[in-house]
């Protein structure tokens, strides 16, 4: 179930509120101190409503990040994937996809997984494997596009397959910004295009 159909069925208003909640306390005062207390107070509603949908405040962040990414695309990333006409314009849709993604999810929800795997969570490897998983996914659709196109792909493995969200993850996280055009174009051309192409 999508966090859009999960939103619409619980009530979106109250939902809403939280994810809300949730961001400011993060933004004003850290995620360290989320608690399901202070957002159910600054969402007026009660506690008992937010622990019988989310165990932890990792789990509450995570469904944030999937709503605000479908909000923002208006579907699941994956469906939104298509053949423009070469692999240089496909990797070049993507990376603009993938980098409205982590606008619409905001530094706060980054930031809060970051204190995560800072801390060591043991949730974290299956969030990070999850996440890897579904990016390989959606790359093999975009390389199917190029093989069927008689594009010569070279067999690849994750890591390279999870090259493109990795640039734009850590130019987000790091640099605190998009790629603009010029630079995507670069990271296409001298980067992945010599990675991806026979």
């Amino acid at each position: 179930m999508t966090a859009k159909n999960t939103y619409r069925k619980r009530g979106g208003r109250l939902l809403e509120s939280i994810y809300d909640a949730a961001v400011e306390i993060i933004r004003s005062e850290g995620y360290g101190n989320l608690t399901f207390l202070r957002v159910s107070k600054l969402a007026h509603t009660g506690r008992t409503v937010l622990y019988r949908r989310w165990a932890t405040p990792l789990e509450l962040v995570r469904e944030i990040m999937a709503y605000r990414s479908e909000q923002a695309l208006g579907g699941e990333l994956i469906d939104l994937i298509k053949d423009t006409g070469s692999l240089r314009g496909d990797l070049l849709h993507l990376l603009d996809l993938y980098q409205r993604v982590y606008v619409s999810v905001g530094p706060e929800i980054m930031n809060a997984m970051l204190f995560e795997m800072s801390q060591g969570n043991a949730n974290i490897p299956t969030i990070k494997s999850d996440i890897g998983f579904r990016n390989v996914q959606m790359m093999e659709k975009l390389l199917g596009f190029a093989s069927e196109r008689g594009e010569e792909i070279k067999p690849l493995g994750g890591i390279a397959l999870t090259l493109p969200f990795d640039l734009v993850r850590m130019s987000f996280l790091w640099e605190r910004r998009t790629l603009d055009q010029k630079t995507q174009e670069q990271l296409v051309d001298e980067v992945l295009l010599p990675i991806y192409k026979g």
